[in-house]
């Protein structure tokens, strides 16, 4: 009996392990071509200033990467470029001078994309790229 039993179940475990191959999926041959690169094209975000300071003025703008940066401003026109490859890019400026008249812009790729301008005393402006 004990042999008999032996043999049942090798012969099980064989017709297990033969419908296990039979189902088992064909390998998958498949051959990438050359990939190209990613194409990318560096953007350029201008912050510009421009007004009369008068007395002095403070301006705070925001970079690429997210990060605040305090001038102390005493003449004007201001401007700071900046350069990334990121798909997608923001930044913004606040400017406010204790004279009469001041105006931002923000500019990506030499093309403008967002201008205010302020008159009137202890003036200050905003401007802001949410997406460049």
């Amino acid at each position: 009996m004990p042999l008999v039993a032996v043999i049942a179940v090798g012969v099980g475990l064989l017709c297990m392990w033969k419908v296990h191959q039979f189902s088992e999926p064909e390998p998958v041959i498949t051959v990438n071509g050359p990939q190209a690169p990613e194409e990318f094209n560096p953007k350029r975000i201008t912050y510009e200033v421009f007004g009369a300071v008068g007395e002095g003025g403070t301006l705070v703008y925001v970079d690429i990467d997210g990060h605040p940066h305090q001038v102390d401003v005493t003449t004007l026109p201001w401007s700071h470029d900046e350069t990334t490859t990121l798909t997608v890019a923001s930044g913004s400026i606040s400017v406010h001078v204790h004279g009469g008249e001041v105006g931002c812009r923000m500019l990506v790729d030499g093309v403008v994309r967002d201008e205010h301008m302020a008159s009137h005393p202890d003036a200050d402006v905003q401007c802001r790229v949410k997406s460049a």
